[in-house]
């Protein structure tokens, strides 16, 4: 099954293998004392915590804990972070023995005190641990505060012959807090090197910045990380993640993933996300309902892929129309930077600014031209331009239906795949105002004919449906010719010759909407 709302592991976790190996190794040093600190890299949701859970599920180890915490869960990163770290790791010591969280006891002291105290092992506890655990909830956070609660999974890990294994995501935001004075990285490089039941994994999307923290010679952890890199999937690991992951009932045809990865790369979070959407449908799905599912999920403004890049789109940006810009600009690289600069209207230093400001988003080749890191961001960049609705069918779509999309968008109709027309009798629906159109494409010269049951199935749909709807015949060349299907000569077989041209279609569909209504 399909799933996206929490991290991957188990049955549902696919492929990485080498990557599995390599944390495998780290986790398993714990055993001798020797623990590896490692900073894994990759972009937003590739699934960085989905790989440090499944590691450590795999080692199989009964005195092994694991805690896996984002810096950015609850908001802008504050001091109160690690007392949040700290139930975390009283969690991990304690969950299981008692049956449920201390941390949802955070703010009622009384509760969490009764609860920790029926602990079978916590009256075995040094007297100054058992004091520290039971102050965890009281009073404000300090700098000595948080230096005890950073020791306190060794010191846990010590007494109860326990090893941790900690994740920390989007560590890199923690350098937020040196605005307000503290200094939060020498604190932790200070505390962490002493540990030797517990091992360290960081992560982040923040590329360049990690790359920074765990490499400079400035940085409290210079050379104290092993670093990996976590990437999309191969396109064969892709198309075997959609197909393995499919229920039997719904299972997703080779022909349907392959095009699904071509549309979304290998990113697994969005692949789980198509998943998930192409099996709502009964049956197998076909490539019509993959039209659909992408339309649902990355080509409307209510799809949950749709309103990740969105969220993407304002962190990057804020309120700058320059950046926002920038990025558009981007979305049809690889492009240099004298081309940027022109499309933005901006001197090159400053055009040099406005990347560096938008980070990990931009990559820059070898010969000294600009793109966006994610593919697929950049096709939601140029689907949301005006007239970018032709972007689903030069995806999804034949050579036919984008030569048609792309004549229909210049005369100022929307385009869109929707369930009703692309598995119905008409390939588009386009809209115009508040009039919808079927259409019909056909690659062929004309004469078109159609049998005519075919023919009854359009008629009926589109009064079905309230919809006006023309045929659309496209040469070899590439001439796309609009017909009206009142012209046809309909017998045995419905035929449509030149004479039933449409010359001007919004006029004709402005006259004919007046019939219609």
């Amino acid at each position: 099954m399909f799933q996206t709302s929490t991290p991957v592991m188990g049955d549902g976790f696919q492929n990485r293998i080498t990557d599995l190996d390599d944390l495998a190794r780290s986790i398993q040093r714990l055993e001798s004392g020797e623990p590896q600190w490692m900073a894994i890299l990759g972009p937003r949701k590739i699934g960085k915590t989905s790989l440090v859970l499944e590691a450590a599920r795999r080692v199989k180890t009964l005195s092994l804990r694991v805690v896996a915490l984002d810096v950015q869960e609850q908001g802008p990163v504050s001091l109160e972070f690690f007392r949040r770290f700290a139930l975390r790791i009283v969690d991990a010591a304690f969950g299981s023995e008692l049956g449920e969280s201390l941390e949802r006891f955070a703010r009622q002291p009384a509760a969490y005190r009764k609860i920790l105290q029926k602990v079978g092992s916590f009256d075995s506890l040094p007297k100054a641990l058992r004091l520290e655990l039971i102050e965890i909830v009281e009073g404000d956070v300090s700098p000595d505060r948080i230096a005890g609660w950073l020791d306190l999974p060794e010191e846990l890990a010590v007494a109860l012959d326990l090893r941790f294994v900690i994740a920390l995501d989007e560590f890199q935001e923690l350098n937020e807090l040196q605005k307000h004075g503290f200094n939060s990285f020498m604190l932790l490089r200070a505390k962490w090197q002493k540990h030797r039941r517990v091992a360290y994994f960081i992560s982040g999307s923040a590329r360049s910045m990690l790359l920074t923290l765990v490499n400079s010679q400035k940085s409290p952890f210079f050379q104290h990380f092993h670093i990996h890199d976590l990437l999309p999937f191969a396109h064969s690991d892709a198309v075997d993640l959609l197909r393995r992951l499919s229920p039997l009932e719904h299972s997703i045809p080779v022909e349907v993933a392959e095009l699904a990865v071509k549309t979304l790369s290998g990113h697994p979070f969005y692949l789980q996300l198509l998943g998930e959407q192409l099996t709502q449908v009964p049956g197998s799905p076909d490539i019509p309902a993959l039209k659909d599912a992408l339309q649902k999920l990355l080509f409307s403004r209510t799809g949950r892929l749709s309103l990740f890049f969105e969220n993407e789109f304002q962190r990057l940006v804020g309120r700058s129309t320059l950046l926002a810009a920038t990025l558009d600009s981007l979305a049809e690289g690889p492009i240099t930077l004298t081309a940027v600069s022109n499309a933005i209207h901006a001197k090159s230093g400053a055009t040099v600014n406005y990347l560096e400001r938008l980070q990990d988003a931009v990559v820059k080749s070898e010969g000294g031209f600009y793109s966006l890191a994610d593919s697929v961001f950049a096709l939601w960049l140029r689907w949301r331009r005006p007239g970018g609705t032709i972007v689903p069918m030069s995806v999804v779509g034949d050579e036919a239906e984008i030569a048609v999309a792309r004549a229909l968008s210049d005369m100022g109709f929307d385009l869109i795949y929707q369930s009703k027309a692309s598995r119905g009798a008409f390939d588009l629906l386009g809209t115009r105002g508040s009039t919808q159109l079927g259409i019909q494409v056909k690659r062929s010269p004309l004469p078109l004919r159609f049998p005519r049951h075919e023919w009854k199935r359009m008629e009926a749909e589109g009064a079905r449906f309230k919809w006006l709807w023309v045929v659309a015949a496209v040469t070899l060349e590439g001439i796309i010719t609009i017909l009206d299907p009142a012209k046809a000569r309909v017998k045995k077989e419905a035929v449509l010759r030149q004479e039933a041209e449409i010359a001007n279609l919004p006029q004709w569909l402005d006259s004919r909407r007046q019939v219609f209504e």
